[in-house]
Formats: structure tokens, sequence, C-alpha cells
């Protein structure tokens, strides 16, 4: 049993990034999420098959109850304050420990961190410490930590996952649009509709070659978005009606389910809808993964954090209207532009790739060692 704690919100996605590989790696390799009551309900997208319980209370008795339950045998934790009785107990049973996302901002609680010795005692049972940041390390050095257990390695973030699709398809679509500027707007809601073809008529006065591919959020609704394009002046194809596209279409209505996958790979620039109007946006990295730029509204929960990390990275582009929108599609389309953007994306949101290798082959190891 390989044991993932997730100690903050902040390290949700992390956390599920984590078992999900741990759980991936071996059929059969029982993976264990604990996190407090306040975090449970946002741990909506764990793997079938990995147990998600709530931390014990910090109580003698109870911690051993919970130990002798679930029997981990290699610990992850990730982020938040630590539990002394919990921790006092792991360093009895000699459970080999990691801690990852460390912060100076989370890892004591309370009155705590001022205490003597108190960085020491909270880190004493994990074999290593990876700082989120410098700060921390600093901190925990000075407060009597040995120094070759500490390591700052900043942030530790969710891996990529790419959507599946129809390699078939992809290599006709591919060999149909090659040529073709596009770009394509992603689970676009309802009210959003106005918004895209606004900012497609915008940009194909500076491109009259320019392909929009649009996914409705509502897959019903293709033909009602097929209407509003056609009386825009586009001409339209819509694959439910059993269009491909061609090359007198100006806009191309993808309303099939589960093909995002598919588009992501065949645009170079992505809308990601739910952003410029209630309804909740789309995941940022599942675009950049497949190598698609991506260009958003000011909407961005629940992938706040996502959005920011693009941003930061400068593999994203914010608008904040139509008109904004339009602009941004006539600069980004440029082979360059989408370029420089989806491959300082890929940068950014595989940095981690060997650290959490690492962190499964350390957790693999310990199990199979403890057997």
């Amino acid at each position: 049993m390989i044991w993932v704690h997730c100690g903050d919100e902040s390290e949700v996605n992390t956390t599920i990034s984590l078992a999900t590989r741990l759980h991936e790696h071996s059929d059969a390799m029982d993976v264990l999420i604990t996190a407090g009551a306040e975090i449970l309900p946002l741990l909506t997208q764990v793997p079938d098959g990995v147990n998600l319980v709530a931390i014990p209370p910090d109580t003698l008795v109870k911690v051993r109850a919970f130990l002798e339950q679930w029997s981990p045998q290699h610990l992850i934790w990730n982020g938040g304050p630590v539990r002394p009785v919990l921790l006092r107990c792991i360093e009895e049973i000699g459970l080999g420990a990691t801690m990852i996302n460390a912060r100076n901002s989370t890892l004591f609680a309370g009155k705590s961190r001022w205490l003597p010795r108190a960085s020491r005692t909270a880190v004493l049972p994990f074999t290593s410490v990876l700082t989120a940041d410098g700060a921390t390390a600093t901190r925990l050095i000075r407060g009597g930590v040995p120094r070759e257990k500490v390591v700052a390695i900043g942030p530790i973030l969710e891996e990529p996952t790419t959507l599946r699709h129809d390699s078939n398809e992809l290599t006709v679509l591919i060999e149909a649009l090659s040529t073709r500027p596009l770009w394509f707007a992603a689970s676009v809601t309802t009210p959003e509709v106005v918004h895209i073809v606004a900012g497609h008529l915008a940009a194909s006065r500076k491109n009259h070659r320019l392909l929009l591919i649009i996914t409705p959020r509502d897959i019903d609704s293709g033909p009602r978005v097929a209407q509003v394009l056609r009386e825009a002046g586009f001409k339209v194809g819509v694959r439910s009606q059993g269009d491909d596209p061609e090359p007198e279409h100006q806009a191309y209505v993808a309303d099939l389910d589960d093909e995002l996958g598919l588009w992501y790979r065949v645009a170079p620039l992505t809308f990601t809808g739910g952003t410029l109007s209630a309804g909740g946006a789309i995941s940022p990295i599942e675009p950049i993964a497949l190598g698609s730029a991506v260009i958003h509204g000011p909407r961005k929960a629940p992938h706040v954090g996502r959005f920011a990390r693009l941003a930061q990275a400068q593999a994203s582009r914010e608008i904040r209207s139509a008109a904004e929108l339009g602009i941004a599609v006539g600069v980004l389309i440029s082979p360059e532009q989408t370029a420089r953007m989806a491959l300082a994306g890929w940068s950014e949101i595989t940095q981690n790739a060997e650290t959490i290798n690492q962190l499964v082959m350390d957790a693999v190891q310990s199990t199979e060692v403890t057997r």
C-alpha cells in the first residue's frame, strides 16, 4: 500500500496525478489517498481502485488504528501542515516517507512555527523533504534539519494527460487541412457562440482562408450553432450531418462526442470554452499537452492555477471580449507564434517529469523491500 496525503487544496491536482501514476504503474499495488474533511470533496477525479479516506484525528488511539487498518508501506506527504502525533507514529514504525511541496506558509500550523526546534521536529520522519521554494529550505536547514535531507526543487505540479483520438481520422484531417490556417474553439457554451462568431469575422478580414472549427459544449446544439454562423455569412460544414471539411468551408461545427483530443491535435491554436461566460472553464492543460497554444477569457475557475502556470510561462493569451479575440487570433495564428507558445507550454507542464518518475520509483522500491 502506497499512501499519498493531500495536505492543502492547492495540491489536489498534483495528488490525483501522483496517485494515478502510482496506480497505473502496477496493478498489484494498492494506493491510498488521505486528506482533511475540507479537501476530500475536491478530490473528485480519483481513479477507480484508489482508496480515498479522511486523515484520522491527530490522537494516538486514532492514528494507531488508522495505521493498523491500512498498513502503508510508503508515504508521500504532499504539502499542508504536519501532524505531530501521526508523524511520531510513522517514525516509530520506520515507514519510508517523502515530503513534497513543503512551504513555510502551510508547513507549520498556528503558533507552532515559533516553537524552538519546530522545523526539525516537523520533518523528522521524512527521508527527504522537497521544498517548493528556497525560503522554506533555508528555514528548515537553519532549524536543524540535516542539509542533505532538504532539496529546494520548486513546486511539483500535476503531469499532463493526453486525450484519446482516432488515428485514422487524424490522418485524414491532417491531409485535408495541413495547408489551411485554422483555429479551434473548444467546448463553447451557448452564450459564447456569438463572441466566437464575432471574433472569427474580425480575424477572417485579414486572412480569407482562415477556418474556424467549433465544438459546442451542448453537443446536440451543433445545427443551431451552424445556423448562427451561416447568418453571419459563413459557409459551414457540420460533422454530425456527415460533412467533411471542404476548401469552401469557413467554419466547421465538430459536434460529435469525445473528439476534443482529435481537434487539439489538428489545431495549432485553441480557445478554451467557458472562459468568456459562466459555465466553467475547461482545462487549458489538455490542448497544451497536444501541441495547441491557448487563448482564453477572464473566467478561469475551476482551473485558475493551471491558467496561471501557462500565463507565467507565456504559453497562453487572455482576452476579454470578442474584439480582443479577433485580434488575438489574427496575431497568433502564424506558425511561429503558435509554435513558440506551444513549446513554452509543453516545457511548463513537463518540468516535473523527472522528479515524479523518481518519486514513483522510490515508492515502488520501498514497497518491494517491505514485502
